[in-house]
């Protein structure tokens, strides 16, 4: 009876030893943050993530080089806080964010770099105290249900000057490009008005707080909504697309030059209002920002990359006359995303019919579908899919000749230059466009521009390319140009824009040259794409421009 016992007892040792008698995984319940640089930038590898409940450290790790870091946060509790930092970033913190937020889903959250005091250790997070009144002054307790808008009041204690305060219901505060937010600069109290006209249920409130060393602290509270929603007999408007009207549902852009969103500097001059960039043309009284110096070399860092989504909202088509006696208006519209086409995760509310997704979750070459539906009190109309979009990668420009501080270069000098990337896109072959200037601005201001003249309005010249083409244009003045046929060059100077007289530049003399714009696009049915290296002043970028990194100057000879 021993012996078999032995036996009994060596053969199930065996048996676990190799393998065969299952045994039960541990269950794993993820939760990831997804740490950027700035709204529409690009991720930050190594930064340090702590998650706590109060004091209690209960998860630690370190971005990974898709500026992510996952955590089994099975067993953690309701609410949690996330500290983040990293050596020459300001310090960040979310304090209240609830785990079922980001529990199979992705968090993301912004880590900014500071000059002021780069070493996270000296610094200390800020305070944020939330007071909430009802429109009348009197106190109003939030753990109960919100009927009708609110008064928030908000008091910040902090080590460094204030930057900003950002308030925002339902969705990250942002920066006023994404949506619109409440916002009160330079201060550490501020008073906002809170609509919650579009929302109802649960909904979280978003405070931010951003000094002036790039330290921020997000505070989220956790609203409930109870609108009185009057019952109506009407149907509930359903939003359509915009590409079955023959147009396009999503615009993506693709920058080559990082603006930081929240930034202090400011941004690129506007010049959309001088220009038409529908149409390349150029009024009499454009005045060109040309006066960059010699050999323009300041590398941008990081880029920007948002998707715009479209529809066609009930206000569009009640304005056309459009809507029948039996729709009513929704509230507010949830917009959808997916990474596959088939499961959708809500990422914001809109207004009417337009939203701007900044997600570091989308990439260049990465494909996204958005949908979207309406929705009024608690009845929301079906999921309405307005397809999909590639964004394109980011590409510069090579000047390749005349080369800088070229000497010696001939009175009839072919410019030639080419993107420093082929794009590649599923959605279409990518087209390249360009224009290019020559600056005379040695002991004078004038440009000298390729363009066509039909009738009295002048078109700066677009230089086109199927894929990623070297471009070359030969400069022969009154002649025009030997590759084009339909090219004229034109001298602009203070009084007016006039036709170039001669065939050749001045001898012996130093100009310098560079290209205008350039960028690239993909299209579909219901979507275009765009990647933006160059828009030095010419409207195409919708903030306003992305400079140039470099001008070439060159000395004519004799």
């Amino acid at each position: 009876m021993k012996k078999y016992w032995y036996v009994v007892v060596l053969a199930v040792s065996l048996l676990l030893l190799a393998g065969c008698i299952p045994t039960e995984e541990p269950e794993v319940t993820p939760g990831t943050f997804l740490v950027v640089a700035y709204n529409a930038g690009p991720v930050v590898e190594g930064a340090n993530v702590v998650v706590k409940s109060g004091s209690d450290v209960l998860a630690r790790g370190m971005t990974d080089e898709d500026g992510e870091v996952t955590f089994d946060v099975t067993g953690f509790p309701e609410k949690v806080d996330v500290e983040i930092k990293k050596d020459g970033y300001g310090i960040s913190k979310i304090e209240g964010l609830k785990v079922a937020d980001f529990v199979n889903n992705v968090k993301e959250v912004q880590v900014r770099e500071s000059d002021l005091s780069p070493d996270p250790d000296e610094e200390t997070f800020p305070e944020i105290n939330l007071t909430f009144y009802y429109l009348n002054g009197n106190p109003m307790d939030i753990t109960q249900p919100a009927t009708e808008d609110f008064l928030l009041r908000v008091d910040v204690e902090s080590q460094n000057s204030p930057y900003i305060i950002y308030a925002k219901i339902s969705g990250d505060p942002g920066a006023g490009y994404f949506g619109p937010r409440e916002s009160a600069p330079d201060t550490r109290t501020a008073t906002f008005t809170m609509n919650v006209s579009y929302y109802n249920g649960e909904v979280p409130l978003y405070v931010e707080f951003v000094d002036y060393n790039d330290n921020m602290v997000q505070k989220i509270e956790y609203l409930t909504i109870n609108r009185e929603v009057e019952e109506v007999e009407e149907e509930l408007f359903v939003p359509l697309s915009w590409a079955d009207l023959g147009y396009v549902n999503l615009v993506s852009y693709t920058r080559n030059q990082g603006v930081e969103f929240y930034s202090k500097d400011n941004l690129v001059e506007m010049m959309s209002e001088k220009f038409d960039s529908t149409t390349n043309k150029l009024p009499q009284e454009f005045n060109p920002m040309k006066n960059f110096g010699k050999s323009l070399e300041a590398a941008p860092e990081g880029t920007n990359l948002w998707v715009e989504i479209s529809w066609v909202d009930f206000d569009t088509l009640d304005w056309y006359g459009f809507i029948g006696p039996n729709v009513i208006r929704p509230d507010a519209y949830n917009v959808y995303r997916s990474f596959d086409g088939v499961h959708y995760t809500k990422i914001g509310i809109a207004e009417y019919g337009y939203f701007l997704d900044p997600s570091a979750q989308n990439a260049p070459n990465k494909e996204v579908w958005y949908a979207v539906s309406s929705y009024r009190g608690n009845e929301e109309s079906e999921l309405v899919e307005l397809g999909s979009i590639v964004p394109l990668d980011s590409f510069n420009v090579d000047l390749k000749s005349p080369a800088d501080r070229e000497k010696d270069v001939s009175r009839q000098p072919t410019f030639v230059w080419e993107p420093t990337k082929e794009l590649t896109s599923p959605e279409s072959e990518v087209e390249y466009y360009y224009t290019m200037w020559i600056y005379d601005l040695v002991q004078s201001e004038n440009y000298i521009l390729p363009g066509i003249l039909e009738e009295s309005t002048l078109f700066v010249y677009d230089f086109v390319t199927l894929g990623a083409e070297e471009v070359s244009v030969t400069f022969l003045g009154s002649e025009g140009s030997s590759e084009y046929d339909d090219l004229n060059w034109f001298l602009y100077l203070p009084d007016g824009i006039y036709y170039y007289e001669y065939d050749k530049l001045e001898p012996a003399k130093t100009y310098d040259w560079g290209v205008d714009y350039a960028y690239a696009i993909s299209y579909d049915v219901d979507s275009v794409a765009y990647s933006i290296a160059i828009d030095y002043g010419w409207g195409i970028d919708p903030l306003g421009g992305v400079m140039p990194e470099m001008h070439n100057e060159f000395t004519t000879g004799n």
